[in-house]
């Protein structure tokens, strides 16, 4: 009983929809028996009125004329009837589709919500538990150096945590700027802050190919980081990036020599909360991968991947379309909008 009310409770939009839906089918087959029973009633009428007339040729001509008319307009209203029922069908369907998927993002939702309070409890207990064990005076001085890049570390794992989420909010909102930007700018800028921040190149970049091209460039940085952090961990050491022009589609491939996965598993890469154990789709767990596809759409581009098999390495394909005016943004802008 508890759980119809929640269910009723969660979806009583849905469910008044669904009766009004409901109602309508009664009405509508009243009405087409009462129009049914109009027009036999008028031809009746009609028919008798021509037969008392005096025999002539033209009785016939008219009773013929009669009858025709009278199957038409019960056609008609057979038609009209299957067509008024055969929308109250699709109607149920896109309602029951839409509760369904209602559904889905709510517990995607609260999904999120959870995996992100876990996320952030370590990463600010690591915090908490390094400045308590500074501000005490007990940890060595040749170890507090250490003690303090760990922290640094956290604080990045933080700023990129909160990024994801708010990427991901505007992916749900719809809302992103555009911007046109030089290509190799920057992608420069992002890879010179993730080697500031780590200390190492992760990335060789094989091919360069100064392209302007239409971006949001905060969305940019949180795709790529996204990828080259997922390149970091299943990717099996160096990672190349190859930029190139295809019409009028700018494409940058991030390829690794790590984990790869079975080709047919490549759209699960990009579900969130979704991880296939044993198979090559680890590259799926968690938004990452999600959001920034959602962010590469969002921005005109897509966001794809491939993969000869396990153990074979993978292949993202960044695409965004390229400008037709020269970038008038500048790489500050990159780096901190």
């Amino acid at each position: 009983m508890q759980r119809v009310r929640q269910f009723f409770r969660r979806n009583l939009d849905v469910v008044l929809f669904a009766l009004a839906l409901t109602s309508v089918g009664p009405l509508m087959a009243w009405w087409s028996i009462l129009v049914r029973r109009n027009i036999v009633a008028m031809d009746r009428l009609t028919r008798a009125h021509v037969e008392m007339m005096p025999d002539f040729p033209e009785r016939a001509a008219r009773l013929a004329e009669l009858d025709a008319h009278t199957q038409r307009q019960l056609f008609m209203i057979a038609g009209e009837s299957s067509l008024a029922g055969a929308l109250l069908v699709v109607l149920t369907v896109v309602l029951f589709a839409i509760a369904r998927k209602r559904q889905a993002e709510n517990k995607r939702m609260q999904t999120m919500l959870q995996l992100t309070s876990h996320q952030l409890k370590t990463p600010i207990a690591g915090v908490r538990m390094l400045l308590q064990s500074l501000g005490s005076g007990v940890v060595p001085q040749d170890m507090q150096a250490q003690l303090l890049t760990r922290g640094i570390a956290e604080c990045d794992r933080l700023e990129h945590l909160v990024e994801t989420i708010l990427a991901f909010q505007r992916s749900v909102a719809r809302a992103s700027r555009s911007d046109v930007m030089p290509s190799d700018r920057l992608i420069g800028e992002i890879l010179a802050h993730r080697e500031a921040t780590s200390g190492k190149g992760e990335a060789e970049w094989v091919t360069r190919q100064p392209t302007p091209i239409v971006c949001d460039p905060d969305g940019v940085r949180v795709v790529l980081e996204n990828l080259l952090d997922n390149a970091r961990k299943y990717g099996g050491g160096q990672v190349q990036l190859a930029e190139k022009v295809v019409g009028q589609r700018w494409r940058l491939e991030i390829r690794d020599h790590g984990i790869g996965f079975e080709p047919s598993h490549a759209e699960r890469l990009f579900e969130p909360f979704e991880r296939e154990e044993g198979s090559g789709a680890a590259h799926g767990s968690g938004l990452g991968l999600y959001i920034a596809r959602q962010l590469a759409r969002r921005m005109n581009g897509d966001l794809t991947a491939t993969s000869p098999g396990k153990g074979q390495g993978s292949t993202f394909v960044f695409e965004l379309p390229v400008a037709r005016t020269r970038p008038t943004s500048t790489v500050s802008e990159v780096a901190h909008g």
